[in-house]
């Protein structure tokens, strides 16, 4: 990108690749101690862009900025097998306090049985409306997320309940 740096930052930059550069045996001239730093962010920057496929906002995207396809490496995540929707429902249910085991392996079930049946709603959907519905692995996290607040929620609900009742009944029996 022509002109990323004002003047005074190219100089901070040119110093501090110096060494490294001489190390490497480059020539210690402005233009290819530039070069040299800008190939170094080249070896140790990396990105993670997170997109959704969905839509034509992604398309378009696509469209404009095409080193997104040409100079990245794309992990295209597909639907997601049972056992993966299991083990990451396991991973994030991980902190939340649960009675027993068998609760906790009944509710990473209903997560999963959720997220699937959602999915088959969907392509119902499609063939009767003409209309689609994605159900990706961000709203798989995202109803994960709200059974844990939700969870969370109703806990201090009745635990708040709970103390009313017991204050209630202290005071009667008093």
């Amino acid at each position: 990108v022509p002109n990323l740096f004002p003047k005074d930052e190219l100089v901070t930059i040119m110093e501090a690749v110096t060494g490294r550069a001489k190390k490497a045996g480059k020539a210690l001239t402005p233009p290819s101690l530039y070069a040299f730093f800008v190939e170094q962010c080249r070896q140790n920057l990396h990105l993670v862009i997170a997109l959704s496929p969905v839509g034509s906002a992604f398309r378009e995207r696509l469209r404009k900025f095409p080193s997104l396809v040409n100079c990245c490496t794309i992990d295209w995540f597909s639907v997601w097998p049972s056992d993966a929707l299991k083990s990451v429902a396991s991973h994030f249910l991980a902190d939340v306090d649960m009675e027993t085991a068998e609760t906790r392996a009944a509710v990473e079930d209903m997560c999963m049985v959720f997220h699937q049946t959602v999915r088959g709603l969907a392509a119902d959907y499609l063939r009767e409306a003409e209309r689609y519905y994605y159900a990706t692995p961000t709203s798989y996290l995202e109803l994960i997320q709200t059974y844990k607040e939700l969870l969370g929620a109703k806990r201090k609900a009745v635990h708040s309940l709970k103390r009313r009742y017991e204050v209630g009944l202290g005071k009667l029996l008093a």
